[in-house]
């Protein structure tokens, strides 16, 4: 559990200053990763919906790009349907819009929108959106700015480029990957040669009509 490891972080004396950050996405027998929000009868099956859906209603927030807001329009909540019960909570919302425009509708959710001085358009934001400024790539300043302002756990499903940044940033405490494949050795060599950047090993379950791979943390993250 993602908290246990900030727990025992604690512990040794090391503060992240940072929320606790699970990546988690689906890959299709096409190789495309999917956010979760996206034409799930193409990847997840019943099963791995109900998963993500109980991750969103454990998670202060939902983190995903530009492209994926832009394109999909993801609700980014957990939804009854998925459940089987009305969900406890429903998360924030957190864009890393870049340098992307990414107009936003207020829903009752607090909303955070990360990105360079473009993307913080006052026109396409309505009252209430917390604007995080940054420059280039780096993830660090803007995870810190999110914990800082209450956000201590973050569920990223966003698209390869955003879920890149923070694998080769290292900038995670779980990654699970839900492939469309019963095998978990085929399932695993599909993971790795879609996205390079995953870490060296997993764990591996066979759920509903595929596999759940959770990755090794490094040492260093």
């Amino acid at each position: 559990m993602p908290q246990a490891r900030a727990l025992r972080e604690i512990e040794r004396g090391i503060e992240l200053f940072r929320p606790i950050v699970h990546l988690n996405f689906a890959i299709g027998r096409d190789g495309r990763i999917a956010a979760f929000d996206g034409q799930p009868a193409e990847i997840s099956c019943c099963e791995d919906w109900r998963r993500v859906h109980h991750l969103r209603e454990r998670y202060d927030a939902i983190a995903v790009g530009a492209r994926t807001w832009i394109g999909d329009r993801p609700l980014l909540t957990a939804r009854r349907e998925r459940l089987g019960r009305e969900p406890r909570q429903q998360p924030a919302r957190v864009i890393f819009a870049g340098r992307h425009a990414c107009p936003v509708v207020d829903n009752g959710r607090r909303t955070f929108v990360v990105g360079a001085a473009a993307a913080g358009r006052q026109d396409i934001h309505p009252e209430g959106v917390c604007f995080i400024p940054t420059e280039g790539h780096d993830l660090r300043s803007p995870l810190a700015a999110l914990q800082e302002a209450g956000l201590g756990s973050l569920l990223v499903e966003g698209g390869p480029t955003l879920l890149r940044s923070f694998l080769v940033q290292g900038l995670f405490d779980v990654v699970e990957v839900y492939v469309r494949d019963p095998s978990p050795d085929a399932a695993r060599q599909f993971a790795h040669h879609v996205l390079d950047a995953l870490p060296p090993s997993s764990s591996a379950c066979v759920l509903g009509e595929g596999t759940l791979l959770t990755f090794e943390v490094p040492a260093n993250c």
